[in-house]
């Protein structure tokens, strides 16, 4: 018995495929990486510690407006994404010393001493809020990177198919015809 198969529309389908990494690798794959971080960077902020005393040299929140969530430019197939405590540009530590003339260590807008809440000194215990937000939100944030990246692929294959003239991939796919003829004998 032979068996013969056509596949209808194969020939697009295989075009859109080639197509589809040049438009995946950047910015679907940030997409998708930074939604993951933005949720590890709130509840950071979140968790951060509020200053509860007055004091001149620090304002209360400095650090929780502090904590951003970035990309590093990425590689063909791979991509980093930080949540980190942003420390101020050196133009706004100029402008603050112009200001008033003091020294960069008393602005209060300046989160420095992230580091000492976050891992302790030997005078103080630590108030860790970086690392128990990546912990709380690390299986949320792994999903929500599932989820972002799958919908921004379908939406890249649907804008590939009205490229190539295709609506809709899945049914074209289908269109699979099996011959069986029995064999001359």
């Amino acid at each position: 018995m032979e068996i013969k198969v056509r596949i209808h529309g194969a020939r697009e389908v295989l075009r859109a495929m080639q197509e589809l990494p040049r438009r995946l690798d950047r910015p679907i794959l940030n997409r998708a990486l930074l939604a993951g971080a933005r949720l590890v960077r709130d509840e950071a902020r979140r968790l951060a510690p509020v200053l509860q005393a007055l004091d001149s040299r620090r304002r209360p929140g400095t650090l929780a407006r502090a904590v951003h969530a970035g990309a590093v430019r990425p590689d063909r197939y791979a991509a980093t994404v930080w949540v980190r405590v942003r420390p101020l540009t050196r133009r706004q530590i100029a402008s603050f010393r112009k200001k008033s003339r003091a020294a960069g260590a008393t602005n209060p807008n300046d989160p420095f001493y992230w580091r000492f809440v976050e891992f302790g000194t030997s005078k103080m215990a630590a108030r860790p809020f970086l690392r128990p937000a990546f912990e709380m939100k690390k299986v949320a944030a792994v999903n929500e990177v599932v989820r972002d990246a799958r919908e921004h692929v379908q939406a890249e294959i649907a804008k590939l198919g009205r490229f190539a003239g295709i609506r809709n991939q899945a049914t074209r796919l289908t269109g699979i015809q099996i011959y069986r003829r029995p064999r001359a004998g």
